[in-house]
């Protein structure tokens, strides 16, 4: 009987052991899948708030504001300074749309953040990024401005009329 203890006792511990086991990677499990919601979570927090920053420096400045309006009827108006201005203001834009892109194509965002961030669909880069695109490709990674221009085939139909001082030094 004394043999019958020991084995016993022993599959008493290997059974104790493959439990304690289980719990562990159980335990493991919950901290990454919370450690994961929590880094989503951060991302979304940071990108947010990087873009209602950017929406808060237009409604502040009545000039970054007249900037941001420019269109084909006023383009002429800008100043090279102002188009440096607002080369800027994409070049700033376009960079935080790819960290959001790197992070969904890396797994840390879902599919869904570019919609959930203000950069999905209803985004349209227009005249001013048209105008203004081969200044701002020179900033962005060859990744980037691929995924744009084949995202955005509008980019790269720059149409200078006569009419647009840019025009004419091209």
């Amino acid at each position: 009987m004394g043999r019958w203890n020991e084995l016993r006792t022993f599959n008493l511990i290997e059974v104790l052991g493959l439990v304690a086991v289980a719990v562990s990677l159980v335990f493991v499990g919950l901290e990454v899948r919370q450690n994961t919601i929590a880094s989503r979570a951060a991302a979304y927090q940071e990108h947010g708030s990087h873009l209602s920053n950017q929406w808060l420096a237009l409604a502040q400045d009545p000039a970054l504001t007249r900037l941001f309006l420019a269109n084909e009827d006023n383009w002429h108006e800008l100043t090279e300074v102002e188009k440096a201005q607002l080369t800027y203001i994409w070049i700033v834009s376009f960079r935080n749309y790819e960290t959001i892109l790197l992070q969904v194509e890396e797994g840390l965002l879902d599919q869904d953040a570019m919609d959930r961030l203000g950069w999905g669909e209803a985004f349209k880069p227009g005249y001013q990024a048209q105008m203004l695109w081969p200044d701002i490709v020179k900033y962005l990674s060859p990744h980037m401005r691929e995924h744009l221009e084949a995202k955005f085939p509008n980019l790269l139909d720059k149409q200078n009329s006569p009419s647009d001082p840019a025009a004419a030094s091209n």
